[in-house]
Parts: C-alpha cells; sequence; structure tokens
C-alpha cells in the first residue's frame, strides 16, 4: 500500500470534520460551500439559486461556542509544575514564537472543534563537520533543542497500535505536511507540496523516522531521517502524543459540538427560506384586470397615474396576510433555543424567574462536566509533551500540566472578606489561608504563592508591621500586626 493510505476511520470521520470547520468558520464558509449546506429549490435555475443562497444569513453559534468555552478553560493561566529547566520552551514551544499558553489555547479549540488532534515532540537535526562533538549545551545555544508541533486531525492520515508485553503503544503514525520552497527565479512566489512523514518503531522497538517527497513526475520519494536520539540513544516510542475530548486515544471520535453544528445548518437553511418567502412576499404586487391593451407600460410611483378608457378596469395591489411566514419564524426560534440547549447558552433569552445561587451552581457544574472532561485530558496530553522535552532537554524534571477546570467567575462578598479576616485576627484561620481564600475568590490574582506575598509586604515600608483590622462581633475595632 503507498504511504499515503488513510485509516478506515479517517475516511468515516473526514466528511464530519469538514462540516465542522466550516460551521465552526462561520458565515463565509458555508456560502462557499453551496448546495452542501444549502440545496437547491425544485426547478430552480443557477442564477436563482444564486441570489437565494446569497439572502440566507448564518448564524455562528458554533463558532461562538468554540470561542466561549476556551475562554473559560483560559480565563485563569494554566498550572505547570516542575519545569524550570524548560523555561525557555516554554516561551517559545514550536521554534516560531508560539508560547505555552497559546499552545495551549490551540490544542482546546482544536478539541472543540474536531474532537481530536496531535503533538509531535522533535529535535532539528544537528549539523556537525567531521570528528565535530557538538554537546547539549552547545547544541542549545546554536538553537538545536525539542520542539513541538501541532497536527490537524485532518493531517494525521494513518495510524496503528502495537503491543509490547502487556501494554498497546502506538507503532505507526503517518502525517501529511505541506512543504514551501520559493520559486526558481522567482524570489516572491511560493511552491507547495505535499510530504509525509511517517514515525515508527522497527522490528526491534526503536523509533525511526522518514519522509516521502515528491520527486520526478510527483513520485514519492523516501528520505531516511534514522532514529532520533536522545542523550545518545534512541527512544523506544514514537513522541507522538494524541489529544481528544475525553481520553487521548489515536481513534477519532464523534466531535462534542456535532449535534450543535447540525442545528446549526438546519437554522441556516431555514433563514434561507424564510427570507425568501420575505422577498415574494414582502412587497405589494400590482395587479391591473379589465384593460385590453397589452403594449402599454405602466409605472409606478406618486408623480405617476394610471387612466383607463373602460369604467370596468381596475388596479388592485397583492399583499401577502397568510400565516406561512409566522411558522417559519417560530421555527426559526424552535432552532435558537435547540442550540441553547446544545451548549450556547449565550443565545438563549434570559430567564425572568429567580433562581437560587445552589441552584445555578449545580446547574453550572453539569453544564461544565464534559468541558472539564476535555480539559483535564489536555492537561494530561501536555504533560505527556512537556515530560517528553524535558527528557530531549536532559532534565530530570517531570512536568505537570492542569488547565483550569473552575469556569465560575469567584464571588466573594465584603461582609465574608470581613469575617475571614476577623478569624485571622482572632486566630481562629491561619493567614495563608486567608491568602488562599482572596485568590479563590478572584479578589487577588494569586500570581504570587503565600510566601511571595509576605515577602512582598516584609519588603515594603509602608506596608510592614502595619496593623490589620476587622470587626468584632460587637462591631468594634480590633488589630494585629500584619
Amino acid at each position: 500500500m503507498p504511504v499515503d493510505t488513510t485509516h478506515a476511520l479517517y475516511d468515516k470521520y473526514g466528511p464530519t470534520w469538514a462540516k465542522m470547520r466550516d460551521v465552526v468558520a462561520g458565515h463565509d464558509a458555508i456560502q462557499k460551500g453551496g448546495e452542501k449546506y444549502l440545496p437547491k429549490l425544485s426547478d430552480q435555475e443557477e442564477d436563482e439559486y444564486k441570489i437565494y443562497r446569497e439572502r440566507a444569513t448564518f448564524f455562528g453559534a458554533t463558532g461562538r461556542v468554540v470561542d466561549a468555552l476556551s475562554g473559560m478553560v483560559f480565563r485563569k493561566k494554566p498550572d505547570i509544575e516542575d519545569a524550570k529547566s524548560i523555561k525557555p520552551m516554554l516561551d517559545d514551544m514550536t521554534l516560531s514564537g508560539v508560547p505555552f499558553d497559546q499552545f495551549a489555547e490551540q490544542l482546546i479549540e482544536e478539541v472543540l472543534t474536531v474532537t481530536r488532534t496531535g503533538v509531535l515532540v522533535d529535535h532539528p537535526q544537528v549539523q556537525r563537520q567531521d570528528g565535530e562533538v557538538i554537546t547539549l549545551q552547545r547544541a542549545e545555544k546554536m538553537g538545536y533543542r525539542a520542539y513541538a508541533t501541532i497536527y490537524k486531525t485532518e493531517d494525521i492520515i494513518n495510524w496503528r497500535m502495537t503491543r509490547r508485553g502487556g501494554r498497546s503503544i502506538l507503532g505507526l503514525v503517518v502525517l501529511r505536511e505541506v512543504a514551501e520552497t520559493v520559486k526558481a527565479g522567482d524570489l516572491f512566489a511560493l511552491e507547495c507540496s505535499v510530504q509525509y512523514r511517517v514515525l515508527q518503531l522497527d522490528e526491534s522497538g526503536l523509533y525511526t523516522q522518514s519522509l516521502y517527497t515528491a520527486g520526478a513526475n510527483n513520485q514519492l520519494v523516501e528520505e531516511v531521517i534514522g532514529y532520533p536520539l536522545v542523550n545518545g540513544k534512541p527512544l523506544d516510542e514514537i513522541p507522538f502524543t494524541f489529544f481528544g475530548a475525553q481520553g487521548n486515544e489515536p481513534d477519532p471520535e464523534q466531535p462534542a459540538l456535532y449535534d450543535l453544528a447540525v442545528v446549526n445548518i438546519s437554522h441556516y437553511r431555514k433563514t434561507a427560506d424564510y427570507e425568501h418567502g420575505l422577498h415574494f412576499t414582502g412587497l405589494p404586487t400590482a395587479v391591473i384586470s379589465g384593460v385590453s391593451a397589452t403594449d402599454t407600460t405602466y409605472s409606478i410611483g406618486s408623480a405617476k397615474a394610471w387612466v383607463f378608457s373602460d369604467a370596468n378596469a381596475k388596479a388592485v395591489y397583492l399583499e401577502f396576510t397568510g400565516q406561512g411566514l409566522e411558522t417559519m419564524r417560530k421555527a426559526i426560534q424552535d432552532d435558537e433555543l435547540k442550540m441553547a440547549a446544545l451548549g450556547a447558552r449565550m443565545l438563549s433569552p434570559d430567564k425572568k424567574a429567580v433562581e437560587t445561587d445552589e441552584a445555578m451552581s449545580n446547574k453550572r457544574s453539569g453544564e461544565t462536566g464534559s468541558l472539564a472532561s476535555m480539559a483535564n485530558a489536555v492537561s494530561r496530553g501536555l504533560t505527556r509533551v512537556l515530560g517528553q522535552m524535558a527528557l530531549w532537554a536532559g532534565s530530570s524534571e517531570k512536568p505537570k500540566v492542569r488547565l483550569n477546570t473552575d469556569f465560575n467567575p469567584g464571588d466573594i462578598s465584603p461582609q465574608a472578606i470581613t469575617a475571614l479576616l476577623s478569624a485571622v485576627v482572632a486566630g481562629k484561620l491561619s493567614a495563608e489561608s486567608f491568602y488562599e481564600a482572596l485568590v479563590k475568590g478572584e479578589v487577588i490574582s494569586g500570581n504570587r504563592t503565600f510566601s511571595e506575598e509576605q515577602a512582598q509586604i516584609d519588603d515594603d515600608p509602608d506596608l510592614a508591621g502595619q496593623p490589620v483590622k476587622a470587626a468584632n462581633d460587637d462591631g468594634a475595632a480590633v488589630s494585629a500586626a500584619a
């Protein structure tokens, strides 16, 4: 089989991924999709269909939901532990200037859109003269260090698991890439060609990589890259990590927002019919009867008058008075409510009924459960990615990543702050616990640890030694040294 052979599940989910991409991209992408998203009406000519399609408006609910959910995950910075040795890599994950936070956000948006993506951790090949020794430190100074690359699910065309003892591990991944080269004789033109990167474990279980590029007559030619070495030794696993909505398994699954996308397309079709109906029924139509002349042109306007010689001649306006469009409008509203229920809560009208704080909190917890699972799955994948980068950097650190799963804005009242402070003064609550409560309530940022905050206070002459005041149960002021 050729290297560009695709996995059966790739073929199954390919149309679904394409649909999700277009729906998330919005109006222009859906309009460009033509009859795929808006079928022609019966006996409709091409010019008529073009006008019919252009009248339709696509309401980008799915794209808004992706942006909103991603924003909820990243309303707090990711928490990264034990990653001091790879700090330069966190500032530039890709060797193209993409910092860790932006890198993680791209992954979340991919998982929200198509529910699968992947990251390859690789290392540039070190160019050296014969006999020259390149140490790890020197290689890093020359810009040779581990980096990570995100591959969209459409570019992960084939994969295979293999057994190692009692475990099932990744044995093959085929990645499609687009290579850009400057066109010969034209500095400002680029030529693009498709190439395939093959990651696999050989018969001895060692990781090897090869690249298939277009040769003569566009025939794919294999270039063996060889065995990438970490600390002079080959890897016994493929440094490629899959990201999914629940678990980070290679096999794709139905996109988490697919049902929302389907209703979004249904809403688009209904708006097309509704706008079409408005166009033909919204404007009155002049009708003349009892006139025999057929070669006369009649103009409409305040400066024009129609005079007929036949007393029985009539001129009237036809106007639409039926309920058909109202039924269609309600159907459009029903779709909007369905989209609200499927994830676009911001699209539904605000409820006038008052709900208790506990009821609202429970409701939000249920609605954000899937998003929390997704954030946790991406956290596990990123932990593995940073671990591989640390390994390549010769570090013994084991980085750990935790993305935010607290999607509800903190809410702590002034009365609660006063009560907590009184407990500190009374010796019933530690200052550190008080600090943690302020961070959780989002009164302060929490960018510094308690120790760092305390050191900041001690170093500030305007703050050090100042009394902390609070009210006791009787309302009288009490104080203690900070």
